[in-house]
């Protein structure tokens, strides 16, 4: 909560309904008893479980979590008790009738329809996913994951997969073609969209032997982020051996006579045989009751609530991935499928429909993502976002260990930041690493919560010891690279403008300062070595008047030789942002 809230004592004798009862839903059900011991509070949800960890289910798949009942945040019975909340699973509403402030109810089980009367009402209906393909439903190895059924039959399905494989077999009982020396035909993993689940759930295809494709639709991974980012997990993907096909969609499916899919045929022409077909195509906001009963839908597709979380109609509140949400920097209203946002939505709903007046100031959208033994994280807006925005931003992009390199184990993190370019705001930051990702995520979410300049960063007073981070942090590294952007003492060139001029006739002088190994093993093509400690001895041999781009590894070394080359009266001088490590952009 925040100041300026008003927090009353909880309307005795109201009754509240929720609809949906994992992430908002709890969370709203919980905060609204907080608030009243005498209110009665009711959740229809649709499933057989409430508050379940969907986050954690491609972790089971992998077998990374053994026990699925880990997964279930609460226990019906339990959550009862403690709340004295009464929960109906496996109840779905069908109706929402806010002039007589009813709904209608299917029991699941047997088919009966009843109705039952609220005072206030809470959608936290969530969100559905979007199939593009058709005759993908129903297929018995199609794919999605967003219950703990789903986790359960994806992961027995797979493992069929495998046995029936290593045993010579096909899923009819046919011998497959496989020799006496056990080497196996490959399986065939086909998933539909390159965003987080899909992306997560690779590591539990690799390690059952399953060749992987990757369809989006896009021209990049996971398109809410940078490239700058982007092109990193691209990279390590395909080291991997995932096959990954951008800019293209599934175009039609072929099946064998019982109704397998066995392949895919694509819009470009190619034709991936499949085994299993996972769906990640993403999900829209469930809006058909609040729709169907006439609540006001924002531009977004989500339903539209105030800063209170009520809908169009005061008694009626939504929360979660169904309703849209203010972006905190912007202003703008989006709909978000993130649980913190979700929790923190059915936080306030809950309170205000025991009747607090409980602001909901907007959100940072801050997300990170495992995928195999790499974290991808951001919050905020992203550069290439600002710029479609119109926001006058700027980036900050540097590579740097997550702990001191003396310390056995240390790591790169490459990370970009992102402000605005006269007010030197922060609003976005993105990294990508083995270790220490959620670190720097969580520390410029609140910078950015902070609204804090770029080159404040450099003011920051974070914690240091050699296993777990550096006397000079990498946010203090791009405050003082912003600093002294803001006082005229530095120049960057971007690593996409570069490549693009390398690319005709009107290129730059390159000047390379790394050591003369470093260059000999790998180096911008045109590039000159000029290691850093000998550049003050050739200075005399380089154009004053023509335009200089400096790089070195990490931008460290080409920044002292920035500093010596303006010393010494040198006008047209860049850095190139990132650096050699920006060129390449390999884990």
């Amino acid at each position: 909560m925040t100041a300026g809230n008003t927090v009353e004592k909880g309307k005795a004798n109201i009754k509240i309904i929720i609809i949906g009862g994992v992430a908002a839903g709890t969370s709203a059900a919980v905060r609204a008893r907080r608030m009243s011991e005498d209110a009665e509070i009711v959740i229809y949800e649709k499933y057989k479980y409430i508050s379940y960890a969907t986050c954690g289910l491609p972790y089971y798949v992998s077998g990374i979590i053994t026990d699925i009942s880990k997964l279930i945040i609460n226990n019906t019975r339990q959550f009862e008790k403690r709340f004295n909340i009464s929960v109906k699973t496996l109840h779905e509403v069908i109706k929402i009738d806010p002039a007589n402030k009813t709904i209608n109810v299917k029991e699941i089980r047997t088919g009966r329809v009843f109705s039952d009367n609220y005072d206030k009402l809470i959608i936290a209906t969530g969100s559905s996913p979007v199939i593009y393909t058709e005759g993908l439903e129903g297929v018995k190895n199609v794919f999605m994951l967003r219950t703990i059924d789903d986790s359960e039959s994806l992961k027995e399905y797979m493992f069929l997969l495998y046995s029936r494989n290593i045993s010579g077999k096909d899923l009819h009982g046919e011998m497959n073609g496989s020799t006496d020396l056990g080497i196996c035909p490959p399986l065939n993993a086909v998933i539909l969209g390159g965003g987080y689940i899909g992306l997560e759930l690779i590591e539990a295809f690799l390690l059952k032997g399953f060749k992987i494709t990757v369809i989006e639709k896009t021209g990049q991974l996971l398109p809410m982020f940078d490239y700058e980012i982007i092109e990193y997990i691209e990279n390590y993907l395909l080291s991997k051996g995932v096959k990954l096909l951008k800019n293209e969609e599934v175009k039609s499916i072929q099946k064998d006579p019982d109704g397998t899919i066995t392949s895919v045929i694509t819009a470009g022409g190619s034709r991936l045989p499949a085994d299993l077909i996972f769906i990640g195509t993403g999900t829209k906001p469930d809006i058909s009751l609040a729709e169907e009963c006439g609540l006001e839908i924002g531009q977004s597709g989500a339903i539209s609530v105030n800063e209170f979380m009520q809908t169009s109609d005061p008694d009626i509140f939504a929360a979660g991935d169904c309703c849209e949400c203010t972006d905190f920097i912007t202003g703008s209203k989006q709909a978000y499928n993130l649980a913190f946002i979700a929790n923190m939505q059915g936080r306030c709903a809950g309170s205000n429909a025991a009747g607090a007046k409980e602001r909901f100031n907007g959100s940072i959208p801050t997300s990170i993502i495992k995928i195999l033994d790499i974290s991808i994280a951001k919050t905020g807006l992203g550069f290439s976002q600002a710029k479609k925005m119109g926001i006058d931003a700027a980036k900050i992009e540097i590579h740097y260990l997550n702990h001191a390199g003396y310390y056995p184990g240390a790591q790169m993190i490459h990370m970009l930041a992102v402000y605005e370019k006269t007010a030197g705001t922060i609003i976005g930051f993105e990294a990508i690493g083995y270790e220490s990702v959620d670190k720097k995520l969580d520390t410029m979410s609140v910078a950015i919560r902070s609204r804090m300049k770029i080159w404040e960063l450099s003011h920051l007073n974070l914690g240091y010891h050699p296993a777990y981070g550096s006397a000079k942090d990498s946010l203090n590294i791009i405050g003082m690279i912003g600093e002294n952007l803001k006082n005229g003492l530095y120049d960057t060139i971007d690593a996409e403008e570069l490549k693009e001029r390398l690319a005709v006739d009107s290129s730059p002088a390159v000047i390379d300062v790394r050591t003369k190994r470093e260059f000999e093993i790998s180096h911008i093509e045109g590039a000159v070595n000029i290691p850093v400690d000998e550049l003050r001895s050739n200075i005399e041999k380089l154009d004053r008047d023509s335009e200089i781009v400096l790089l070195c590894r990490t931008s460290y070394r080409s920044y002292l030789a920035y500093r010596i080359l303006k010393n010494n009266g040198f006008k047209n001088v860049k850095n190139l942002n990132g650096s050699y490590m920006s060129m390449i952009r390999k884990l």
